[in-house]
């Protein structure tokens, strides 16, 4: 068992009020079960032992999280993605998604709910398919539509998340997009942009320097958020402690 000094000299020391043996004749067997039975005895060191570490460590993966932040702001937060949102807002969330995912789509409507309540946020799409071929594919088409035709990409963006279950095919990504308004000749027209292959092989990167390796995952002003938000009123915490300098790890 490895203890740190101050452990020792704390169990140890309790021990030897209530024995009077000299630290130096202690065996390594005795100090064993002197710790053995005084945590026996005081579990709850334990308890705040561990939720010391971890307090520690989500504070380290924060700051790792801001540096990491800082380091790709330019493509994070100046790249050509769609965006939502108050384009001046003084809070900016990125969310890396794939149409496919099933936790993007639960986490979709509270995204809205929080850009309808909150006026002041800036909301940036990163497509990242990564769960399939048509996954890949609706994200093309989605930002062939924004290249082509951006009042219909938001309409086109909604239906994809709201469609249930994942996405058969091609033709049915053109029948949502045809659904929403969109013009799929104009869609043609910008699939094979080179531009779009530029977006996804940039968000692919970016979400591996951010160490997002699923769907979705968060940039929220300087802090990240792997994984979807429980509910509407977590969500809205989140943002709060965010703007309040706080942790949300």
């Amino acid at each position: 068992m490895k203890i740190t000094h101050a452990l020792f000299a704390a169990l140890t020391g309790a021990t030897l009020l209530a024995a009077p043996v000299q630290a130096s004749e202690l065996t390594k067997s005795d100090v064993e079960q002197i710790v053995r039975d005084y945590l026996v005895k005081n579990p709850e060191i334990l308890v705040e032992m561990s939720n010391a570490l971890r307090a520690k460590q989500e504070s380290q993966q924060a700051e790792n999280d801001k540096t990491l932040i800082e380091a790709h702001a330019k493509q994070l937060f100046a790249n050509k993605d769609p965006e939502s949102g108050n384009p001046k807002g003084s809070l900016t969330v990125v969310e890396f998604f794939d149409y496919n995912c099933g936790y993007c789509k639960r986490a979709h409507p509270l995204v809205q709910q929080l850009l309808d309540e909150d006026k002041d946020i800036r909301y940036i799409y990163k497509q990242f398919p990564i769960l399939s071929e048509t996954s890949y594919y609706a994200a093309r088409a989605a930002l062939a539509v924004q290249l082509g035709q951006p009042d219909k990409f938001q309409a086109f963006h909604d239906k994809l998340y709201a469609h249930q279950g994942s996405l058969a095919d091609e033709a049915q990504v053109q029948a949502i997009a045809k659904s929403a308004g969109v013009d799929w000749s104009k869609v043609e027209a910008k699939i094979k942009d080179g531009s779009i292959d530029q977006n996804l092989g940039t968000n692919r990167a970016l979400a591996e320097a951010m160490s997002i390796s699923g769907t979705p995952g968060f940039i929220i002003g300087d802090q990240i958020l792997r994984g979807a938000p429980r509910d509407l009123a977590s969500l809205k915490a989140i943002v709060k402690d965010v703007r309040a300098g706080k942790s949300i790890q």
